[in-house]
């Protein structure tokens, strides 16, 4: 089944048995998922520096890739489709086991169903497709795709794996405030687990990752746009923190009913509509940080300006109240990527305090 079309489970996640072939876990040792989103959401403005942090690594790598970030969410799509066939079938792979197999085959791929769930044109995917095939990162005859040793190696998260771990790790910190979590984690232990069970982790990081990815792509038009945009509200989050570092911008006005968002909003509202004066990012900078071209770069910025979402002043770019014509259908997004977020932070614990996969 799609991952587009999973039930997303408001409520406790206690159901991640994989149609029962994973036996259940003594019920204290799972993990509310609604806890999370409001402890979470509370804390954002003190996660968030970490949080951002493997965002901006991670679109780094993915754009260096290819240079395309549509090429390479396709083929993150399609690695996803093995990782979830082994977590149907309940087989779990360390990440250097996993990486050693020479290919994996995807049967009867079907390119409207890529296209819908991508939401990138058909056409468009088609030709992503053929361009991999000629530079033997995957073969394709007819319906079938095999994705080749090459395909795997490109998109190996050696480096994210760590930089996920230090988030986590820290989210702990927060976690731990509450009894049913325990002591916070380390992030050598976090990092050691996920390496161990990657596949089932990382199964459920991309169930985290494409969702997002769609959404910042249909926001800001493609996703070059979104590593661009997103370079700049990095910085301004960067720089705001270091403002109130004494003082912290999340309010406590959530409860647990609202799961948080109350407190989310709050923040998200100090962090577009602050009047503090905020130290912009360039155009080169920007390229350094993205590793996408400068000229590149200049012309998305150029777009981000006239939908508003931008400010400019003396070549340096921040957001500003120009975002306020944008601010619902962005607060729309960010709030859906942070149930998302949430969602994958409770599932990844409960399966590190599953005794059955530790041991």
């Amino acid at each position: 089944m799609s991952d587009k079309f999973e039930q997303k489970k408001q409520n406790n996640l206690t159901k991640i048995d994989f149609k029962n072939k994973i036996k259940q876990a003594p019920e204290d040792e799972f993990i509310s998922k609604s806890e999370v989103h409001s402890i979470l959401s509370r804390n954002f403005g003190r996660i968030s520096s970490t949080w951002f942090k493997f965002i901006s690594n991670w679109n780094y790598n993915a754009y260096k890739t290819f240079h395309d970030m549509d090429k390479y969410l396709i083929l993150v799509y399609l690695i996803q489709k093995s990782l979830r066939h082994y977590a149907d079938i309940f087989v779990i792979y360390s990440e250097q086991n996993f990486y050693s197999k020479p290919f994996f085959e995807i049967e009867k791929i079907n390119l409207i169903e890529i296209s819908q769930e991508l939401e990138i044109p058909k056409e468009t995917v088609r030709r992503k497709i053929n361009e991999m095939n000629n530079e033997g990162i995957l073969v394709r005859k007819g319906k079938k795709i095999t994705i080749t040793m090459s395909a795997f190696q490109t998109q190996r998260p050696r480096h994210s794996i760590k930089a996920l771990s230090i988030f986590l790790s820290n989210v702990t910190k927060y976690l731990a405030t509450e009894d049913w979590f325990g002591p916070p984690v380390k992030a050598t232990d976090i990092e050691d687990f996920m390496r161990d069970n990657f596949t089932l982790v990382w199964r459920f990081f991309f169930r985290l990752k494409i969702p997002m990815l769609i959404r910042q792509r249909k926001f800001h038009g493609d996703l070059e746009t979104f590593v661009v945009a997103g370079t700049v509200f990095v910085n301004h989050m960067h720089r705001l923190k270091e403002i109130f570092k004494n003082n912290p911008i999340i309010m406590d006005k959530g409860n647990d009913n609202d799961l948080g968002e109350a407190s989310y909003h709050e923040w998200l509202k100090i962090a577009i509509f602050t009047k503090e004066k905020i130290v912009g990012v360039n155009a080169s900078s920007i390229s350094e940080i993205s590793g996408i071209p400068r000229a590149t770069v200049i012309r998305k910025l150029r777009q981000i300006e006239k939908k508003e979402i931008l400010h400019k002043e003396d070549n340096l770019y921040t957001l500003g109240r120009h975002y306020k014509k944008n601010i619902k259908n962005l607060e729309k997004v960010f709030i859906e990527n942070q149930i998302d977020l949430c969602r994958f932070i409770a599932t990844f614990f409960e399966l590190y305090k599953n005794k059955k996969l530790k041991s």
